[in-house]
């Protein structure tokens, strides 16, 4: 009588452990399926405890009867809750809700023969004993090593440190309660040793207490991402997209989803090199991630195929305890209105540094980039050597007074394209004032600039104008030496001066 007050009180004892651990659980993530499945265990084995601290103080064989078939509803069920879960927490392919029915058939079955086919005034057939304790037994024996074999091959095969711990854990805690029930029920019974209390409910107290440990140590059963997502958004309205430790998805907010019209189902499970262009992938990469990191005007695929200025920040998620890289969070800002004011403000950035009849440089940007130029060349005086050039249309004035105004805006809108094509790339050319041009051309050698100059002299020339009259300029060409922007603005505007002096449809170069 002693050892059953000792087996009734450990049940109750058992009772708060597994009702602790199971509303624990759920309390994590109260929408996580696996979550829901685990109190649901825990609840089979609340039930079963709670009623074998009343039968193991039945007097009666009537009231052991009544208890023991309250009890079986966790003991015939656990099995399956528990096969059920393992099929969950390794995502293997079975997991799906298709595959309940068929799971738990045989708990149903053995629960309606316990309820209905048992009892002290029932006189059940050998047979039907027989089928119900092999059943049993081969239901329970097979369920329980299926689990043991599922979470160690999940172990092994994972990658994951995290992973493998929680596996050995689980299969650890799991193989205890398994090898007690295994040898008093079935090993020492054979033997001979008959008579020993049913305790399976007490036993399972180590498997539950090592799902316990994992859940607190390990992060079985964390916080979905999709809980972590609802939170974040809550706070801040930006992009949000979760990764795991391969650089996958594994949750999107639904802010990215309706910005790049895909559905969740389409990315979660993909690299996140999906979203970006070729020349994008680069910059973006799992390595990359693994530290904190922003992305200036990275661009990204929508689903029709379109692309959208982001800024993006990762976040990257490790267990400090394992020293574990576990995945990235990435927030991701739609830039394109900062787009747009920069488009706004480079068009009118523009229109302060351009000449509005031929949108060369005026003259204000145009001292300031000879001046920057200078300032580069003295800061590497190895570089190559800094050329300019005056240049003037000759006989402007003539021009004008003979075709009126508008004949000379053309004049000079014709000379300015001839200057800005025969230059290209390689300098820059700005609009001095009235008929008067500069041309800057860094890394470029005096010889070279007068050939620049020749060939902008002749085509000038050879142009034909619409009053089919020849149209000419002067070109004074000079190359820096420790002059400052003004020294050497005025020797080559010297040099066009003599160039005019010399006859005029001509280049000096000095």
């Amino acid at each position: 009588m002693e050892l059953n007050n000792l087996l009734s009180a450990l049940s109750l004892v058992a009772v708060y452990a597994y009702l602790h651990i199971g509303v624990f659980a759920l309390l994590k993530n109260r929408n996580s399926i696996i979550n829901k499945v685990f109190f649901a265990l825990c609840i089979a084995y609340a039930i079963w405890s709670f009623a074998y601290s009343f039968a193991y103080l039945a007097d009666t064989p009537r009231d052991f009867s009544l208890w023991n078939k309250v009890a079986a509803f966790g003991w015939c069920s656990f099995s399956a809750f528990t096969l059920y879960l393992v099929l969950l927490l390794t995502e293997n392919r079975f997991s799906s809700r298709y595959i309940i029915f068929f799971l738990f058939l045989p708990s149903a079955i053995f629960l309606l023969m316990a309820l209905f086919l048992f009892g002290p005034e029932m006189d059940t057939p050998p047979l039907i004993s027989g089928i119900f304790y092999i059943g049993d037994f081969i239901y329970n024996f097979v369920y329980t090593a299926l689990c043991i074999y599922l979470l160690a091959r999940w172990g092994n095969r994972s990658d994951s440190l995290r992973v493998k711990k929680q596996a050995r854990i689980l299969v650890l805690s799991g193989l205890i309660p398994f090898s007690l029930n295994l040898l008093t029920q079935t090993i020492l019974p054979f033997f001979g040793f008959k008579g020993l209390p049913l305790m399976g409910q007490i036993y399972a107290v180590f498997m539950v207490l090592g799902t316990y440990l994992v859940i607190t140590k390990y992060k079985l059963m964390r916080i979905t991402g999709n809980i972590i997502l609802d939170e974040v958004e809550n706070k801040i309205i930006e992009l949000v997209i979760l990764l795991n430790d391969k650089g996958e998805f594994i949750q999107v907010s639904k802010h990215v989803l309706k910005l790049l019209g895909f559905e969740e189902s389409e990315l979660l499970g993909k690299q996140i090199s999906i979203l970006f262009r070729e020349e994008d992938r680069d910059r973006v990469t799992l390595e990359t991630l693994r530290q904190e990191n922003e992305y200036e005007d990275v661009q990204i695929c929508t689903r029709s195929g379109e692309t959208i200025p982001v800024h993006i920040m990762s976040v990257p998620i490790n267990d400090q305890a394992l020293n574990e890289f576990l995945g990235v969070l990435l927030i991701v800002r739609d830039i394109r209105k900062e787009y747009e004011l920069r488009a706004i403000n480079a068009e009118l950035h523009e229109r302060t540094i351009r000449d509005s009849l031929t949108n060369l440089y005026n003259h204000q940007h145009s001292l300031e980039l000879l001046t920057a130029e200078i300032n580069k060349h003295r800061q590497n005086p190895e570089a190559g050597m800094l050329s300019i050039m005056m240049l003037d249309i000759d006989h402007f004035k003539k021009i004008n007074d003979t075709h009126g105004h508008l004949y000379g805006d053309y004049i000079i809108r014709t000379v300015s394209d001839i200057m800005r094509k025969n230059v290209g790339c390689r300098g820059y050319v700005g609009r001095f004032g009235g008929e008067e041009f500069i041309i800057i051309l860094p890394d470029t050698e005096l010889s070279d600039a007068c050939t620049i100059g020749e060939e902008i002299r002749r085509e000038v020339y050879r142009y034909s104008y619409t009053e089919q009259m020849p149209v000419t300029v002067s070109i004074g060409v000079s190359q820096l030496q420790d002059e400052t922007a003004m020294q050497l603005l005025k020797k080559a505007d010297d040099l066009l001066y003599i160039a005019k002096q010399g006859g005029r449809n001509r280049v000096k170069c000095e």
